[in-house]
């Protein structure tokens, strides 16, 4: 494979990706907006962060599982043209049921891009290449939750509200046509789909699926965290503490800072186990949320300082947990790898639903919301970390 294949071919994967999670960010700082728009109320604008990854993470599941079996190229061309299909019911949208059912479509559509891409990566490229291709797309989306809010905020204030979803999907249209140029190398280099995946599956589920449940429950509620603090930090810098948007996306900014120095930090302790390196950052960010919950609801200290001190710590031992979970969960099995890293994604998502829907079904302040929620995810994250150790028949990581 050449070099300008590669590269295409990795800027494809890439985008295809990070259309989710730049889709859901890029409005952030325009709840109450969007909330004024439809004449609705804000807890229903918050909501649709929710909705949008229960519809996410369903399809990640399920095009990951169903792509061993069928064309990936057609099924990546199918899922795009959904999340395009998706954007445009939300340009048109005219009250708040369409705009959130066009979240639901624009779900279901980006969830295809992540799991089947992350299948063809491993099948089309040498084991150099995609460790070169999984980096740039990791660096992607630790880069894109912050990046997105600066962007839609500049477009926003600048074109109007609307023009943000514009953006979305000529995001998406440059993936469809990106996507159309590379199918030729795509189904070259693609090897043809092995008669032993299904019993490998099979075997898999029976022999380590309660410890599969457990490490990817565990990561799971830790990337909820994320999704608390995406959902719940509108509120909290601009409302709560009566910031402008620009610096709200300059505080997104400082927390994606703290998540890729933990990602970094994760590469040069590489000597570590993976799992060893994963329950002590969960036993720190478990600390972490204890320790801003008393401040909060037993102080009173429920100040900026005290509420973004929290969020980058634990964003950056979350930067440290997220790739040894996925280390830990595809090292299972090479061959059902497609599988795995399908449920990889399920449970992440489904993990950053749970924690983008609480934090909005709280009544309190926002930071005090915020605050409970965090409590809660880390504390059953390190529960099932402690269950996933009493059912150690699994390979060491």
């Amino acid at each position: 494979m050449s070099s300008n294949t590669f590269f295409f071919l990795t800027v494809t994967f890439t985008i295809l990706s990070i259309l989710g999670q730049v889709s859901t960010n890029i409005y952030s700082p325009f709840f109450y907006d969007l909330a004024k728009m439809y004449n609705s109320h804000v807890e229903v604008v918050e909501q649709s962060v929710a909705i949008f990854l229960v519809a996410f993470s369903i399809s990640q599941l399920v095009s990951g599982i169903v792509c061993d079996y069928i064309n990936k190229q057609k099924l990546l061309l199918c899922g795009i043209l959904a999340f395009c299909l998706g954007t445009v019911m939300i340009i048109l949208a005219d009250t708040e049921s369409t705009f959130l059912f066009g979240r639901i479509i624009q779900g279901l559509g980006g969830g295809v891009g992540v799991s089947v891409s992350r299948g063809l990566s491993r099948q089309i490229f040498t084991e150099k290449q995609l460790n070169i291709s999984l980096s740039l797309t990791n660096i992607a989306f630790a880069i894109a939750p912050a990046v997105a809010p600066m962007m839609g905020t500049l477009i926003g204030e600048s074109f109007g509200t609307i023009a943000i979803f514009h953006v979305v999907l000529m995001m998406g249209v440059i993936a469809l046509l990106l996507l159309s140029s590379i199918l030729t190398a795509v189904e070259k280099y693609t090897p043809a789909t092995s008669i032993n995946v299904l019993s490998e599956t099979l075997g898999l589920i029976k022999t380590s699926m309660m410890n599969i449940l457990f490490i990817g429950m565990a990561s799971g509620f830790l990337y909820g965290i994320v999704f608390s603090f995406i959902t719940a930090a509108p509120s909290m810098v601009m409302e709560q503490f009566g910031l402008s948007k620009t610096m709200f996306s300059i505080c997104s900014l400082f927390a994606t800072f703290s998540f890729v120095l933990g990602s970094l930090i994760n590469i040069r302790l590489v000597a570590i186990p993976a799992l060893r390196k994963f329950k002590f950052s969960s036993l720190c960010i478990f600390m972490l949320s204890l320790i801003f919950l008393l401040l909060v609801a037993g102080l009173n200290l429920d100040g900026l300082v005290t509420t973004l001190g929290f969020s980058y710590a634990a964003f950056f031992f979350i930067g440290i947990a997220m790739p040894c979970s996925v280390t830990i969960l595809l090292g299972f099995s090479e061959t059902s790898a497609g599988f795995l890293a399908a449920l990889t994604g399920f449970f992440h998502l489904a993990g950053a639903a749970i924690g983008a829907y609480a934090v909005t079904i709280l009544t309190m302040d926002p930071v005090v919301s915020f605050s409970y929620v965090t409590f809660a995810l880390s504390l059953t994250s390190l529960f099932t970390c402690l269950l996933y150790k009493k059912h150690n028949n699994t390979p060491r990581h």
